[in-house]
């Protein structure tokens, strides 16, 4: 099996942007219409209250006019690359953000997305990175997730494919190079040249019994990692996992069956991914599964 499996229908670029931004007038009105049927659930009325106020929004909810763009720091490096000032390190962009106002508008999400009160945010005081602990990041992107954990975890390792985006993570992590291992690979239930399994990789990399936080965000291949991670899963219990779910329709209740004997908790409230140009029912869905056994 040797073909490259890539998910299409995320927008990736300027005009799609703008296509989902249009479409997402007509879908504001239908979500507004399907939850007047739904107010006596609260956290669906808070959403309810705020789309007759504000446009569709990934993240419906008031928190998010806390953040503004222009507090944000993007500068240009002598490399041609835009990067933003984080409160550790510079955080490259792409090569193709030709302008600081995408790399601050981008990075500004980044911060709404992984607010405390984001249906997107990873961690919480008591579920996050912990001193030594191994770092898989999958579906890595810019690398922001390590970021504010490297000092502290004993390796990172992120699965990146996009080649624009695996300049901009050496750049941001030169000075971390016998820790952060940039992975130029898809992590899928099988292993080729161009795929990886969690059990091949942890395996070829001796990790197999290190405490793991694994975060995925995959754009709909979480099944298929879990599915490739079956022999880590049973044999390593000093696991702990950030699964996106809001990517599939039933993917919450796909890994809630899979996992019923793992502690498992949602973050709070919904998210709206209208930038998904297959967006169906339902359209609110959780963002995140924290999931451990311990």
């Amino acid at each position: 099996m040797n073909k490259i499996i890539r998910k299409k229908g995320i927008a990736d670029n300027d005009f799609e942007f703008l296509w989902c931004e249009f479409k997402a007038l007509f879908l504001r009105k239908k979500i507004l219409k399907e939850l007047e049927n739904s107010r006596e659930d609260d956290e669906k009325k808070e959403i309810y209250e705020y789309l007759k106020k504000h446009r569709l929004s990934v993240f419906p909810y008031e928190y998010t006019s806390e953040y503004d763009l222009n507090n944000c720091i993007a500068k240009k490096d002598d490399n041609g690359l835009i990067y933003i000032q984080t409160d550790a390190l510079k955080m490259y962009m792409k090569r193709s953000y030709k302008s600081l106002f995408r790399a601050k508008r981008y990075y500004n999400n980044i911060l709404i997305e992984q607010d405390y009160r984001s249906p997107h945010c990873y961690i919480t005081e008591s579920f996050k990175p912990e001193e030594g602990d191994v770092i898989l990041d999958i579906g890595g992107a810019e690398g922001f997730f390590p970021i504010k954990h490297i000092d502290k975890v004993k390796a990172v390792y992120i699965f990146e494919c996009n080649d624009e985006w695996i300049e901009a993570l050496n750049y941001t992590y030169k000075d971390y190079k016998d820790k952060v291992h940039i992975i130029d690979k898809f992590v899928s239930d099988f292993s080729d040249g161009h795929h990886i399994s969690l059990d091949d990789f942890v395996k070829e990399y001796g990790l197999e019994h290190e405490n793991l936080y694994i975060k995925m965000d995959a754009e709909g291949s979480e099944p298929a990692i879990i599915r490739g991670a079956k022999k880590l899963l049973n044999l390593n219990p000093n696991i702990k996992l950030n699964i996106c779910t809001y990517h599939q329709a039933r993917h919450e209740e796909i890994f809630r069956k899979l996992f019923k004997d793992w502690r498992v908790e949602n973050s709070s409230g919904y998210m709206i991914y209208y930038y998904d140009f297959n967006l169906k029912k339902p359209y609110l869905r959780r963002g995140v599964l924290r999931i451990s056994l311990q």
